[in-house]
């Protein structure tokens, strides 16, 4: 069993073993629940995981099981089982044939204010996020602040016009204060928590592009049509470590949210060196501007976020 939102055992790492077991002839189920993280929270799920290993242990091991279940955990069941037959390892990205895609449009000043809602463990938690743009000493400001019930974050971005590749960013939580320069492919700053400095070099090997403040209005510049992809850097200031990003358009849709009804490009975005980040984007087609958001949040233990874009 597997949750695909795993941050710490990802989904990768779970198919290794159920291809290494059929592939040697032994036998294997595999159950990927596409709503949980490290270990199963939703009652459902965990009802279909112990309807499967009950009757997989009895068929192996001797001794009786149940049969069947309760209408929803039966057709639960169904829909996270996997034919192990399926399941094919995804190939990891080569770092260094990875640079910055080229935008085809630069941003422009403004601000963009979204309703956004956190879910973890049953749980869920309202925020405010707005997104201000402006030209400064001939490059782009870009700063991302979110209202939470907790206090503010503040996060800022520093971006070359035209190619929009990150130069620097600033980030204040609470406590905590991240100041790091992005230049000649290395990160270089300091990590500040209740007065404890932690340094940051890192060599990227590469650019870095749609991280940090603005990062969906970075991508809504992309020459963006169904079947464009693309793979770009980010970097992850908390584990200092460089992760590869891919993207693609899968596909028109209509998209309502506060702000409006949209004809929207749908973008899907997910990990491309095996770790769990996953997310949609709808952009507006003809303004460019990101209505929805839906993403997994493979450092919060598989959380999950929704933003909206508001008048």
């Amino acid at each position: 069993m597997q949750g695909a939102n795993d941050p710490r055992v990802n989904r990768a790492e779970a198919e290794q073993i159920v291809i290494a077991l059929r592939d040697r002839g032994f036998a294997v189920e595999y159950l990927l629940a596409p709503d949980e993280g490290h270990g199963f929270a939703r009652p459902v799920n965990n009802m279909a995981l112990y309807m499967s290993a009950e009757k997989f242990l009895a068929k192996h091991l001797g001794g009786r099981y149940q049969e069947g279940g309760t209408p929803e955990a039966t057709k639960r069941l169904a829909e996270i089982t996997v034919d192990p037959k399926t399941v094919v390892l995804t190939k990891k990205v080569d770092p260094s044939s990875v640079g910055a895609p080229k935008p085809a449009v630069d941003l422009k000043p403004g601000t963009y204010k979204y309703q956004a809602k956190l879910a973890m463990g049953g749980q869920e938690m309202a925020l405010n996020i707005s997104t201000t743009i402006k030209e400064e000493n001939g490059a782009w400001t870009v700063t991302d602040v979110r209202e939470a019930p907790m206090g503010q974050a503040t996060d800022t971005a520093t971006l070359e016009k035209g190619s929009l590749i990150l130069l620097k960013r600033s980030v204040h939580q609470g406590p905590m204060t991240i100041n790091v320069d992005f230049s000649g492919n290395k990160a270089v700053g300091a990590m500040n928590m209740n007065g404890q400095e932690r340094p940051i070099s890192v060599d990227l090997g590469g650019p870095l592009f749609a991280d940090a403040a603005g990062a969906r209005l970075a991508i809504a510049c992309l020459p963006l049509a169904e079947g464009y992809t693309t793979t770009y850097r980010n970097f992850d200031l908390q584990k200092q470590k460089v992760k590869l990003i891919q993207l693609k358009v899968t596909g028109m849709e209509n998209v309502t949210v506060p702000a409006g009804t949209f004809d929207a490009y749908k973008v899907e975005l997910s990990s491309a060196d095996g770790g769990s980040d996953k997310a949609t984007v709808w952009i507006a087609k003809d303004s460019r501007k990101p209505a929805k958001v839906s993403a997994v949040l493979g450092d919060m233990g598989g959380a999950t976020m929704t933003a909206e874009l508001v008048p």
